[in-house]
């Protein structure tokens, strides 16, 4: 359900702080009403950059996945054991970075 907004606020900016804000408003595919409301009303603003960021960190991570599948079928020795610990280590960085962007 959508609620009706009738409150109102008055905002004092210079030039180069509305500048700035539209400017900020915009680059999160916003508008600055929208903008100003999520920035003072919720924990974080999640945008259009933060998204595809973590697409593309998913991306990243099948390839890693895939590779690791083909390593998986060949057999081991000691370096191939240390580069599937290294590919282990940066699923785990993509996916902690993916969490503290959304």
């Amino acid at each position: 359900m959508e609620y009706k907004r009738t409150a109102r606020v008055e905002l004092r900016l210079t030039l180069e702080e509305k500048d700035m804000l539209v400017k900020r408003a915009n680059q999160c595919d916003k508008t600055v009403a929208q903008y100003i409301r999520e920035l003072c009303l919720k924990d974080t603003i999640v945008t259009k950059t933060d998204i595809q960021t973590v697409i593309e960190l998913k991306r990243i991570g099948n390839n890693l996945n895939q590779i690791a599948k083909q390593i998986n079928t060949i057999p081991q020795d000691d370096i191939i054991r240390n580069y599937m610990k290294d590919i282990d280590s940066i699923l785990e960085q993509i996916t902690l970075i993916s969490k503290k962007i959304l």
